[in-house]
């Protein structure tokens, strides 16, 4: 029996259980909760090589033929729930000869070939299904990773293996857990431990975690380090006094977000957990987490994908590098040597200024960008007008003289890109085209662009 038979077995036969599962661990030590069919199932330890207080349920046949069995359990999924996690594995005597994986000298799976079909797997399994008999895709935990895992597999090294359902689409949904044994033959069974529901927050945070190590490892970047603000989360390789400035950003304009928009009549939502942000030191940083070379003139993104802030040290920007090397070679060709230090001196100021200016207006625009798709105002998943995006993150950027001006101030970077499209320094965006289309900032005029986001800024100023 497929998993899709299996599943429209099961499905849709009574009512939902408690929002707050009670016994899907089987800390009870009974199956109470669970609907079963047939005998098959028992409860034991989970811990193969004795007792153990964590509980799971087996369906050996201690070689008896004939024995099969099935328990299900439906709940609703707790708010804010994102990751189901538990362990299991499946045994059966003979591994089929059309299996497409590759086995190791010690006998266990490389599961960098595709994942392999045993014997009776397709009738041991343990599964999650949603409405309409949709089966949630389940992941297996391996040296390499998660990795996608339509059946159960053997033990691995002697011990069960870790299976994981993403459920943070499916908060308030009914959902059913199914474990099946169909497979009649003497010694096939499966065993499955305790299933354990962990919120979003802790799930975003783990794979966060994971994929900036990795992401670091790979691309021979300083390792990163973990921050913690009361409405942030980040993960960084900066130094220590960049990372917490950029926080403090962070903080700051969190609370002036909500009460600016608010008292505009803005109905807003907090969200329910930290936000995330990733920080480098260099420019190199942003580009290995894009996996693409960019412009110098980006700064900083929010990505949408991941919900995560990314930003770098402005000081290591290339272009920015570069400016300084040359105006400080300048400042040497000088003639008299108090002359020299004087032009280096404010060489060495201006660049200062303009770095603090950028970081600190780069922070504000991309957690504008977050705390916007994060609290309702707008929708990460929908088709948003780029002028409103980026007109809503300009209204919140405002920096001069290394200082942050405010939500909703004016915004000097901006007026001074106006000016110059003004005096035919550059194009002013026709409005039609502002508005109708988001080709503008896809442009590969950056004049072009940078009128585009001063336009934005204006047209939201004005409408706000």
């Amino acid at each position: 029996m497929n998993a899709v038979a299996l599943t429209m077995l099961v499905w849709g036969m009574g009512p939902a259980q408690s929002n707050v599962p009670a016994n899907v661990d089987f800390s009870t030590g009974t199956l109470a909760g669970w609907n079963t069919t047939g005998d098959g199932f028992y409860v034991t330890t989970a811990c193969p090589r004795g007792p153990s207080l964590a509980a799971g349920v087996c369906s050996s046949d201690r070689g008896k033929p004939g024995r099969t069995g099935l328990i299900r359990r439906e709940f609703i999924v707790p708010a804010g729930s994102g990751l189901i996690r538990f362990s299991a594995f499946a045994v059966c005597p003979k591994v089929s000869k059309n299996w497409a994986g590759r086995k190791k000298g010690d006998g266990t799976l490389d599961l960098r070939s595709p994942v392999p079909f045993f014997s009776g797997s397709e009738r041991l399994n343990v599964l999650l299904a949603a409405a309409g008999k949709r089966i949630v895709p389940k992941r297996v935990l391996t040296d390499e990773g998660w990795r996608p895992a339509p059946f159960l597999l053997p033990r691995l090294r002697g011990r069960a293996r870790e299976y994981s359902w993403e459920v943070s689409d499916y908060s308030g949904h009914r959902l059913q857990i199914v474990i099946g044994d169909q497979d009649s033959r003497p010694g096939c069974h499966l065993f499955c431990g305790g299933f354990r529901i962990y919120p979003r927050s802790e799930t975003e945070n783990r794979s966060f975690s994971r994929f900036m190590v990795r992401l670091t490892e790979d691309h021979k970047l300083a390792p990163p380090a973990r921050y913690e603000s009361r409405h942030f989360t980040a993960l960084s390789n900066a130094d220590d006094q960049f990372t917490r400035l950029r926080l403090n950003n962070c903080e700051l304009i969190y609370h002036l977000f909500f009460e600016h928009f608010q008292r505009h009549g803005i109905v807003l939502r907090k969200p329910k957990s930290r936000l995330m942000v990733a920080i480098f030191d260099s420019q190199a940083g942003l580009e290995a987490y894009l996996g693409q070379p960019i412009s110098p003139l980006i700064t900083g993104i929010y990505h949408p994908k991941t919900n995560r802030l990314v930003v770098y040290d402005f000081g290591r920007n290339e272009m920015f590098t570069a400016l300084k090397r040359n105006a400080l070679a300048r400042g040497r060709a000088y003639g008299g040597r108090i002359d020299q230090k004087r032009y280096i001196e404010i060489v060495s100021r201006q660049a200062r200024e303009f770095r603090t200016v950028a970081n600190i207006g780069t922070t504000m625009h991309e957690v504008a960008h977050q705390l916007s798709f994060n609290s309702g105002m707008l929708n990460r998943a929908g088709d948003v007008p780029a002028w409103l995006a980026e007109g809503m993150a300009c209204y919140c950027e405002a920096t001069e003289d290394g200082t942050w001006l405010g939500i909703g101030e004016p915004n000097p970077h901006r007026l001074s890109a106006l000016s110059s499209a003004l005096r035919g320094e550059g194009q002013l965006v026709p409005l039609h085209d502002l508005i109708g289309s988001d080709s503008w900032v896809r442009g590969a005029n950056s004049k072009t662009i940078l009128s585009g986001y001063a336009q934005s800024w204006t047209l939201f100023r004005f409408l706000i």
